[in-house]
C-alpha cells in the first residue's frame, strides 16, 4: 500500500513528527512525506531522507499522489488524549500515523546538521564568546509563531504563547549578567531596548545548528524547543496558555509557569472557543517582578546542575 503522509502547521509541529514517521518506516517503506514549508528540516535523517517533499516541488502531484492509495493528514489537535492532557504531540502523532497507543518505543526527535553547518555555528558561539565575555551561552526564543507587530513598537501574541515582551527583557537583562546571550527571533521582532543579546540572520537549519552549539536553551511554546530536544541540549521552556504535557518535554526540560487557571484552545477543532480561551488564558504570562526573579533563580540552578 502506498501512502503519502501530509504534515502541515508550524516547523514544531514537523519536529515533533519525526519520531512516528521513523517508527513508521521500520514496517513500512512504500510511503511519502509532504511537509508544509519546511522540509529541509529532515534532511539527513536516514530514515525519511529521500522519503521528503515539499508541496511547491514541480511535478510532486503526478509523482506522489497519482499511485497513491491512501493521503492521510494526522492531526494531532483532533485527538482525545491529546486534548485531554494525556499525549504529548509526538505521542498524537504516533496515534494517527502507527495506529497505537503504546508509546514506548517512541524516540525523541532527531535532527541532523551538516560539517559546515556546524562549522559555521561553531564559528558563530566563539564570536559570542569573544564578545559577551562569558563561559556558557545560552539561545533564547522568547516568541511563537504566532507573534504579531501591529504598530512600531509593539509585539503581541493573542494566543499567549509566546514570552510577554516585558518579561523577557527584564528576564534577559539579568541573565547577561552571568551568560552569552543569543536571540532566536526574526529581524522583524528585534527590540530596540535588547541591549544584551546578539541578533544572528539564520534559517531554521542554522538555527538548530546554533542550538547545538550553545549550551542551554531558554524558549516558549514555539519551534526552537523542539530543536534542543532534538540535539539532547538542557533547556528551560516558559508555558503561557498550552499544557507542557502537551507541547513540550516536561521530562528533558525545566518547565516554568504561573500558577494561575487556564483552559484548552481547540485550535484547529473550533475557531470560535478557541478565541475565547485565548482571552481567558492572557494572564498565563503576565509574570510579576517577584514571577521573574523567581524564575530567574530557577533558571540559573538548572544551568549550574546541568551544564559543566
Amino acid at each position: 500500500m502506498k501512502t503519502v503522509f501530509v504534515i502541515d502547521g508550524g516547523a514544531g509541529r514537523a519536529i515533533a513528527a519525526i519520531p512516528a514517521l521513523i517508527k513508521y518506516s521500520k514496517k513500512n517503506q512504500n510511503f511519502k512525506v509532504m511537509v508544509m514549508g519546511w522540509d529541509s528540516l529532515y534532511w539527513g535523517i536516514p530514515e525519511l531522507h529521500d522519503k521528503v517533499f515539499n508541496p511547491d516541488q514541480k511535478g510532486a502531484f503526478e509523482q506522489f499522489f497519482m499511485d497513491a492509495d491512501r493521503v492521510i493528514s494526522p492531526e494531532p489537535y483532533r485527538v482525545p488524549g491529546y486534548y485531554k492532557q494525556e499525549k504529548s504531540l509526538a505521542e498524537a502523532f504516533d496515534y494517527l500515523i502507527n495506529e497505537t497507543d503504546d508509546h514506548s518505543d517512541l524516540g525523541a526527535p532527531v535532527l541532523k546538521t551538516n560539517r559546515q553547518e556546524e562549522l559555521q555555528a561553531a564559528n558563530f558561539m566563539q564570536s559570542v564568546r569573544q564578545q559577551q565575555q562569558k563561559q556558557k551561552t545560552i539561545v533564547i526564543q522568547p516568541f511563537g509563531r504566532s507573534i504579531e507587530k501591529p504598530q512600531e513598537g509593539v509585539l503581541l501574541d493573542q494566543s499567549s504563547r509566546s514570552i510577554n515582551p516585558d518579561t523577557y527583557l527584564k528576564l534577559v537583562k539579568k541573565l547577561a549578567t552571568k551568560y552569552n546571550l543569543v536571540l532566536f527571533a526574526e529581524k522583524n521582532f528585534w527590540m530596540p531596548e535588547d541591549t544584551y543579546t546578539m541578533k544572528p540572520e539564520a534559517d531554521l537549519r542554522m538555527w538548530s545548528a546554533f542550538i547545538d552549539a550553545a549550551d542551554y536553551f531558554i524558549g516558549c511554546d514555539s519551534a526552537g524547543q523542539h530543536m534542543a530536544r532534538a540535539f539532547n541540549k538542557p533547556g528551560t521552556v516558559i508555558i503561557g496558555s498550552t499544557f507542557s504535557i502537551n507541547t513540550s518535554y516536561p521530562k528533558h526540560f525545566n518547565i516554568v509557569e504561573r500558577d494561575v487557571p487556564k483552559v484548552y484552545s481547540p485550535i484547529r477543532i473550533s475557531g470560535l472557543e478557541s478565541h475565547l480561551a485565548d482571552r481567558f488564558n492572557e494572564s498565563t504570562v503576565e509574570f510579576s517582578d517577584e514571577e521573574i526573579n523567581t524564575m530567574y533563580a530557577d533558571i540559573v540552578k538548572d544551568i549550574e546542575k546541568k551544564v559543566k
